[in-house]
């Protein structure tokens, strides 16, 4: 029994390797293997309200402490502990990888897009940044839209996106999970996640009404095989511009709007980022000031450097060079598809 477990388990760690040294495999896993598990591990949790991600952090906490507090007891040898615990968390290693980690192994949207990455050139960057400026605008309402009349909108806009690109198709049991520590997340500004061990969508309660519909379609598109944070985004900005309700449209659009200033305050002389501002309804301006505060204020600075670090380190050691950065790239992706293609 003991024996076969570990041919299992080096078997196992074996593929992951080989997906995260190979593309093609990783591609093979995303396009034949993660929509049967995908589909599975949502499916066996669909009927839990709450995060059964959050629930297995615990439970593993607790079996490790366990674990350590048995062979004290039974006076067992440093060495026989240390693989007892090495072994449960490779188990737990491999149950993220298969569940949906192997995801960060695929082809980029580039290739699966069949576009090249662009370098920057002023003059498209420019009317990128006026095509937008136009289209906030005139996105703007006041009007806003919940679970789950945004869910089923924006699941019916992804069944529409190309095959080309190797999304799953969202199931009509996924639903976003409540969070057990909702408030250790408001205080290191996280707005959702992907659970990846039951393959659950997160969303914060704390988010304000504009934020809502973009972040549940950021996290939908993790669940149906990005991985990639700027994709992420680019998914949630197509995908939010194209619904015919309002408030999901300009949700889209808005929550936008703090990558491309960040750009922008890059590349522009400090009159041409302030005319840039004005350029925009004062109204959504000052949305986004007090949506900046209302977190600044939750925020608790100790714990959000330390989730942001072993994120970012995450991130890296999953093949995504830029780390945290990456979500900020998805203008390069946008101004890419838009005009490019």
């Amino acid at each position: 029994m003991h024996k076969a477990r570990h041919i299992v388990l080096v078997t196992l760690v074996a593929f992951i390797i080989a997906a995260r040294v190979n593309v093609s495999v990783g591609e093979w896993y995303a396009a034949n293997l993660y929509p049967i598990i995908s589909a599975g591990l949502s499916f066996l949790v669909s009927w839990i309200p709450f995060s059964m991600t959050e629930v297995l952090a615990v439970c593993v906490i607790g079996l490790i402490i366990c674990l350590l507090a048995k062979g004290i007891r039974n006076k067992d040898k440093v060495w026989k502990i240390a693989l007892r615990e090495a072994e449960l968390i490779a188990w737990i290693f491999i149950w993220l990888y298969m569940g949906w980690g192997m995801n960060y192994f695929r082809e980029s949207i580039y290739s699966r897009g069949n576009i090249e990455r662009q370098p920057y050139d002023e003059k498209v960057f420019n009317k990128f940044l006026s095509d937008y400026a136009d289209s906030l605008n005139y996105a703007y309402t006041q009007d806003s839209v919940d679970l789950p009349a945004f869910e089923d909108d924006i699941k019916s806009i992804y069944t529409s996106v190309p095959d080309s690109f190797g999304l799953c198709e969202p199931k009509n049991w996924q639903h976003p999970k409540q969070l057990l520590f909702n408030r250790l997340y408001t205080s290191v500004g996280v707005g959702g996640y992907i659970g990846p061990f039951f393959c659950e969508t997160h969303i914060n309660a704390d988010l304000l009404p504009a934020q809502r519909p973009y972040s549940y379609a950021h996290e939908l598109s993790h669940l149906l095989g990005v991985s990639n944070e700027d994709e992420a985004n680019f998914w949630a900005y197509e995908i939010c511009r194209r619904s015919d309700i309002p408030a999901v449209r300009y949700s889209g659009y808005y929550s936008l709007l703090p990558y491309v200033l960040s750009n922008a305050s890059k590349v522009l002389s400090a009159d041409e980022y302030k005319t840039y501002i004005s350029s925009i309804k004062p109204e959504i301006i000052q949305q986004l000031i007090d949506q900046q505060n209302f977190w600044k204020s939750n925020y608790n600075k100790i714990l959000g450097k330390i989730q942001s670090a072993v994120y970012d380190s995450m991130l890296k050691a999953n093949k995504i060079s830029s780390g945290t950065k990456n979500y900020i790239q998805v203008i390069d992706l946008i101004i890419a598809f838009e005009y490019y293609k």
